[in-house]
């Protein structure tokens, strides 16, 4: 910046270029928005819809009872099982001798380790797995 441009406050190209690519201030709306974000694991359907769970070991099949309700005749009352695998500190999913099967990414699996963007697949319904920033709180 030369002197002229400090005793006027014009800005030269260069400091231009910096607060272009300087991060957004925090204002009350962007802390908002972090706010309603839902951190944890989230399983989302086919029609978009979603639910997040941020304590584990859910249940997921046909029955109330279970953490993760799928209404569909092809899901096994309790289908599966969700868990933290401290050895492996891992997230898993495990079969619970369901009638149709799970599958992982189209693979057929009694245990797998869920990785983000899985697909699962429990009887004829469809959920994509995404950690979202979930934190294991330990046993």
């Amino acid at each position: 910046m030369n002197r002229i441009t400090k005793l006027f406050g014009r800005k030269d190209e260069e400091d231009e270029k910096k607060n272009e690519l300087a991060p957004a201030p925090v204002t009350e709306h962007n802390v908002q928005n972090l706010a309603d974000q839902e951190f944890g694991l989230m399983f989302t359907f086919e029609n978009g819809s979603s639910q997040t769970f941020t304590t584990l070991p859910i249940v997921i099949g046909r029955s109330e009872q279970s953490a993760l309700v799928l209404q569909d005749s092809s899901v096994s009352a309790q289908h599966a099982y969700v868990y933290y695998d401290n050895r492996l500190q891992k997230v898993c999913i495990s079969d619970l001798d369901s009638t149709n099967g799970l599958f992982i990414n189209d693979q057929p699996t009694r245990k797998n380790i869920l990785l983000d963007e899985a697909a699962i697949r429990l009887g004829n319904v469809l959920l994509t797995f995404r950690d979202t920033g979930y934190i294991h709180s330990g046993s």
